[in-house]
């Protein structure tokens, strides 16, 4: 890394370090409003820095959504860790010989939380709902692929009909974003599911309170019979209660649990991980998050990007070792692949075939005809300057992304490009990004589903259309794979195609993937039990708490 770029990200570390160290100061006045003690044993309190958009599944792209209300909903379908499906709401299923249709035996014990029966006309009203235009769906719809309708033959027989063939159904299928909501809830509080007050699911906790940006309450279900085969534990939950305080600052989140005012922190950040591991009474638990990796996109459908050795150049500029190495002392992989490390169907032959090499980046913009520079150092051509633009959201970003991008534009400077970084608050970037005004966006979005490829770089899926091409890409060969890895049956017929469209990715350079996201939980040592989800979320339904 250049002396100066070093000179620009350790300037960012520190501010860092120094928020991280002064809010841990004042940590006890920002931890839960009434602190875990011996009469309850059974609360779990759980420190979180984001805030849900919305408590609906059906409607949120986010990941803390899927989450914090994995206890709440239930799925058809269960997946392991390990990426196999087991049953769960349903009991069996079969999919038709032209793949077109699923047919789901449904448990005939299953209840809702507001005592309303679980069955077929319910999996009809929940898919019904994500696909309606009303609903405004950000993810489950896209999810759901190719849904045409479902039939109820009987009260526990659900038969999915497709537009066609979609390899992904199942997998889609076991997520909280497609988690079975109350019938009643969607028919009579239709306008008001996202508030939380009328969260109702079967899962064994029910959502029973929600502060606004402050905390959300979980109660167990005594009755709660039909966690999957897969789970850690059968029958009700062990905690009585789950209580979520939302914590912006980092240093309040892990100050809040070494302090013993919360007994788990999420989103804990790297620079904190190794000191903690030296703590006593508290345990990191790291792990890795399937999906797309935090990466730069970069916008193909305007100039400069629009040429792909404008992206390329892009691409060779930037030692993303030396960024990744200082920023998160260590702690994070490094990707070159649209598809993270954790994931399925992600193609270890993508690992290193591509790097820093400024000599090239140099050359491919003189032959490009940016050979002059201006008074400040920026190439140009035409009497232009070299310019990109990035927007982002400023409470969406943390300090170590700030840290990241500053880098970014150091060593786009170093081969005369300019970089503009430019905070705006979410509605102002949505405007931006749905209008294709903008040359750089970074974000990194999980999911066990490699078809969430289709959903980053399908032309079909442009910001505008509901999708995330980040990319604006509109690429034939690029759409061919996709389609065809969606169609395909045989899991290894669709990773095979996956394979493939990370390829065309990389030699487009239509993203720069920077490193594999992982969840890393500060767990205290009075809980038990805990285990961790197929997304790298904590299972709270097998978890309990010891206080000593």
């Amino acid at each position: 890394m250049p002396n100066a770029l070093k000179a620009r990200v350790a300037i960012a570390l520190a501010v860092v370090v120094t928020l991280s160290s002064s809010l841990a100061a004042c940590s006890s006045r920002g931890g839960s409003d009434t602190p875990p003690s011996s009469a309850a044993d059974n609360v779990l309190t759980v420190a979180v820095g984001v805030v849900p958009d919305t408590w609906d599944p059906h409607v949120s792209p986010a990941d803390v959504v899927g989450g914090l209300l994995r206890p709440v909903f239930d799925s058809l379908v269960a997946q392991r860790p390990d990426g196999t499906l087991v049953p769960w709401l349903a009991k069996s299923w079969t999919v038709s010989e032209d793949g077109l249709a699923y047919t789901f035996e449904l448990r005939r014990d299953v209840t809702f939380s507001d005592g309303t029966r679980f069955d077929a006309a319910a999996v009809k009203a929940n898919l019904d709902h994500v696909v309606a235009p009303e609903t405004a769906s950000k993810l489950a719809a896209s999810l759901i692929g190719p849904y045409d309708r479902t039939e109820t033959p009987d009260d526990f027989t659900a038969v999915i009909h497709l537009k066609k063939p979609y390899s992904s159904l199942l997998r889609a299928l076991s997520t909280t974003y497609l988690g079975m909501q109350s019938p009643v809830s969607l028919r009579d509080h239709a306008d008001d599911l996202t508030s939380g007050e009328h969260a109702v699911g079967t899962g064994p906790f029910r959502l029973t309170s929600v502060t606004p940006g402050q905390r959300a309450v979980l109660e167990k279900r005594p009755d709660y019979a039909w966690a999957p085969s897969s789970a850690a534990h059968q029958g009700p939950a062990r905690l009585d209660k789950i209580v979520i305080q939302f914590l912006p600052e980092s240093a309040a989140r892990v100050g809040a649990v070494t302090s013993g005012q919360a007994d788990l922190a999420q989103q804990v950040p790297a620079t904190r991980l190794a000191e903690l591991r030296e703590t006593d009474g508290v345990e990191v638990v790291s792990t890795g998050v399937p999906g797309a990796p935090y990466s730069y996109y970069l916008n193909s459908a305007r100039p400069p990007l629009d040429n792909a050795d404008v992206r390329r150049a892009i691409r060779y500029a930037i030692d993303f070792d030396g960024l990744v190495n200082g920023v998160f002392r260590g702690e994070y992989e490094r990707t070159w692949s649209p598809l993270g490390p954790a994931s399925v169907a992600y193609d270890p032959a993508t690992e290193r075939s591509w790097g820093y090499d400024k000599a090239k980046a140099d050359a491919l913009l003189d032959k490009l005809g940016y050979t002059e520079r201006d008074d400040e150092g920026y190439r140009t051509r035409d009497g232009k300057r070299l310019t990109l633009e990035m927007p982002y959201v400023q409470s969406f970003v943390t300090p170590e992304h700030h840290a990241l991008d500053v880098g970014v534009q150091d060593a786009l400077k170093q081969i005369g490009v300019e970089l503009r970084l430019l905070p705006m608050d979410s509605a102002a970037s949505q405007g931006r990004t749905r209008g294709g005004d903008y040359d750089v966006f970074a974000f990194s979005w999980g999911s066990t589903d490699p078809s969430l490829l289709y959903n980053l770089f399908h032309s079909s899926k442009q910001f505008a259309d509901g999708g995330a091409n980040a990319a604006r890409t509109h690429d034939a060969e690029l759409d061919r794979l996709l389609d065809a890895a969606r169609v395909d049956t045989s899991d290894e017929q669709g990773a095979e195609q996956y394979r493939k469209v990370q390829h065309r990715v990389i030699d487009q350079a239509y993203s720069l993937p920077v490193y594999a996201p992982q969840r890393d939980t500060l767990i205290r040592s009075t809980v038990s039990n805990l285990v961790f989800d197929a997304q790298g979320w904590p299972d709270f339904h097998s978890a309990q708490v010891v206080r000593r």
